[in-house]
């Protein structure tokens, strides 16, 4: 009898170079059948406290982020000095935040096996994707402004 694996679909462009540096990725990770782990505040801010020190450490240049309470979106680059892929950071960012949960709180499985990425084209506006993901929680009925929501973030400068 010939067994068949089972193939996951495909969510990232086969061919697209992933390392490149010149492009902005809108990012959305999701929390492992969508629970709410981020509406605890302790565990919420060791998620920003990682995307901080990631951007610090130059590894990303970061646009905006909206933690939500199951899931993440960020707007970013790979900085010029980071020298591996988006899956690569993302793998990493991923580990280290699962084991801090771990630790702290057991959460055996943080967040989904995969992500969702969308390349962001030229004639796209980064300041239109910036506020559609900061007004996130206004659009749940979170909040009523976005400017009140505390797990949120936006850049005042982007590349032209």
């Amino acid at each position: 009898m010939e067994q068949h694996l089972i193939r996951r679909k495909q969510t990232h462009l086969k061919h697209f170079d992933y390392s490149q540096k010149d492009y902005v990725y809108y990012l959305t990770l999701c929390v492992t059948n969508r629970k709410t782990y981020f509406k605890n505040n302790e565990i919420a801010q060791i998620i920003k406290d990682e995307i901080n020190f990631r951007t610090t450490k130059k590894e990303i240049m970061l646009f905006c982020y909206c933690l939500m309470p199951d899931h993440l979106h960020m707007l970013l680059s790979l900085h010029n000095s980071y020298e591996k892929r988006l899956q690569d950071w993302i793998i990493a960012f991923k580990r280290h935040t699962r084991r801090i949960g771990y630790q702290k709180f057991k959460i055996r499985s943080l967040w989904q096996r995969d992500f969702y990425e969308h390349i962001i084209r030229r004639e796209e506006s980064l300041i239109e994707k910036a506020n559609y993901i900061v007004e996130n929680p206004v659009r749940k009925g979170i909040v009523e402004e976005c400017e009140d929501y505390p797990h949120s973030w936006i850049s005042d400068e982007f590349p032209e």
